[in-house]
């Protein structure tokens, strides 16, 4: 056909027959290639996104997590939905909710049908079932349209933004529904000296409002300016985060830099910015007062003011001067910094991949970051003065990570772990292996010079990943899929019954297909977003 068309000439018998020949040796190996395909699938080779793989537990038996229902692209709902179900703490966040005094169940069901709809499915996800099994977010999807009308629940969002709307509308909710045990949270906190007795079975009002509105995943992040020249606090201003929002570090093409990982993307949101020809007004107060006690005759009154003056923005200490005399301070060096001041029980982190090219078309950044099973947050809590003590920081709290990692694998059984006895596996990062052979993966953690004198970190600053949602092609389309951990295995009289403390095993979800998969394929996931609940 490519001769006649090109060459304007028909084609020989010969070549026609040839060509008999190769499209019937073309029919020939496709089917031979289809007939090995369904041998290997039959055999046991697993395709995440063409036929799930089962999970095998205990004698031979097979056991699923529930999967959901794709409703007319809402995978970016779904993934997010499967991500909480991962995190325990969410769970008994939204028991407790229900839980709470002052509404009848049937008021419940009217006034909170989103936070009914939520527990209910996240419930039902948590199940490990010995059958296949594809839930409908429906009843969710309806709840959360009342409060995001805007946000088209039937179209393609981004599953970042679908989580904070979910959170929000919750707190929404929930907020409505909320009945305080006096007046108003203004009588509870008018007078720091009165004494609230504690309700029989209940907490103090306080208390209450605080652990029923605050959710798990309210984190704080701290802004610090500071004056190098004079070591004041210029400003320190603090915000409230759900998602922490970190950047890849990207090389001079704007490219994720290989090998990249959270721990550098955590120190690249934490890093010291230095700011030059800044005026600090502390400073000026301090040389205007040099200025004052170098003349002849001091004005002891004025010299004081100028000393114990803290309203530097506001203050009217420059009208103490004429204007020929003013003191001028030079410019000053400041430093700016962002730190987490309060870290949230459940850390959702979003790896911004989306961006702008310089011709205005969004695009998204490829490539590998990788992240560890155990992270340590500590080194980045509080604010270090310099980039070498903050990378100091990063070793020394790995190791402490990893001697406490360790206690915690010596309080597992053998039998419930991993086939080869790994603990976890990263493919693409180094290893440390413990006394026993067993093979762990903590952020930035060097195994030889591990010690088991070593201090424990801080429990509040050292989590456990949970769940990572990954997007396939382009912003603005492509797909969502996640890699879910489920901490528990089933009874096997009773696969709907789980049972703590055995192993922990890893799926992979696309909706309603489910899939067991290794720890070395979760590590290897270009993630968009990474769930970490605190241990």
């Amino acid at each position: 056909m490519g001769k006649f068309m090109h060459d304007n000439r028909l084609l020989s018998q010969r070549e026609v027959n040839i060509r008999h020949y190769s499209l019937a040796a073309v029919a020939v190996g496709l089917g031979l290639g289809v007939a090995g395909l369904c041998k290997a699938l039959h055999s046991g080779l697993s395709i995440p996104w063409v036929y799930p793989r089962n999970l095998f537990l205990g004698s031979g038996r097979v056991y699923y997590v529930g999967g959901l229902r794709n409703l007319g692209n809402n995978c970016f709902l779904n993934v997010i939905l499967q991500a909480l179900a991962s995190c325990d703490g969410f769970i008994s966040f939204l028991d407790n909710l229900l839980a709470t005094d002052g509404l009848l169940p049937e008021e419940k069901a009217v006034r909170m049908p989103l936070l009914l709809a939520l527990s209910s499915l996240l419930e039902d996800l948590s199940i490990v079932r010995d059958e296949r099994t594809v839930l409908n977010p429906h009843g969710v999807m309806h709840a959360l349209n009342f409060y995001v009308s805007h946000f088209n629940l039937t179209r393609q969002q981004d599953a970042s933004e679908a989580f904070l709307h979910l959170l929000i509308s919750l707190r929404d909710e929930f907020s409505h529904c909320y009945v305080p045990h006096r007046s108003s949270l203004a009588d509870i906190t008018l007078s720091h000296s009165k004494v609230y007795k504690q309700r029989e079975g209940n907490l103090p009002e306080c208390k209450r409002w605080k652990k029923n509105l605050f959710g798990p995943f309210d984190g704080t992040i701290g802004s610090i300016l500071s004056c190098r020249n004079c070591s004041s606090v210029l400003s320190l201003d603090f915000e409230n985060f759900h998602c922490l929002p970190l950047s890849p570090v990207l090389n001079a093409n704007g490219d994720i830099t290989s090998g990249c990982s959270l721990v550098d993307c955590l120190k690249y949101f934490t890093v010291v910015e230095h700011l030059d020809n800044y005026r600090c007004d502390r400073c000026w107060h301090i040389i205007a007062a040099k200025f004052l006690s170098l003349k002849s005759e001091v004005d002891e009154e004025k010299v004081s003011k100028l000393n114990t003056c803290v309203d530097y923005d506001t203050c009217s200490c420059g009208d103490m001067f004429p204007m020929e005399e003013m003191p001028r301070s030079s410019s000053s060096r400041a430093t700016k910094q962002l730190i987490i001041s309060h870290c949230p029980k459940i850390l959702c982190i979003h790896l911004l991949r989306a961006s702008v090219s310089l011709d205005g078309e969004p695009i998204k950044h490829q490539g590998h970051i990788s992240f560890p099973l155990i992270l340590n947050l500590s080194p980045f809590v509080g604010g270090a003065s310099s980039a070498g003590p903050l990378v100091m920081n990063v070793q020394r709290d790995g190791q402490q990570a990893l001697h406490l990692y360790r206690q915690l694998n010596m309080q597992m059984s053998l039998n419930a772990l991993p086939t080869g006895g790994h603990l976890s596996s990263q493919p693409c990062k180094e290893e440390a292996t413990n006394n026993s052979g067993h093979s762990i993966h903590v952020a930035n953690v060097d195994a030889s010079s591990s010690s088991s004198s070593s201090p424990h970190p801080s429990m509040s600053k050292l989590y456990g990943l949970s769940a990572v949602v990954e997007h396939y092609g382009k912003c603005g389309g492509g797909h969502y899929a996640v890699y879910r951990r489920v901490a528990s295995n089933p009874d096997p009289d009773d696969p709907g019954k789980p049972l703590a403390g055995l192993g922990r095993r890893w799926f992979y979800i696309s909706d309603g297909n489910v899939s067991e998969v290794p720890e070395e394929d979760v590590l290897c996931a270009e993630a968009t977003l990474l769930f970490y609940e605190r241990l």
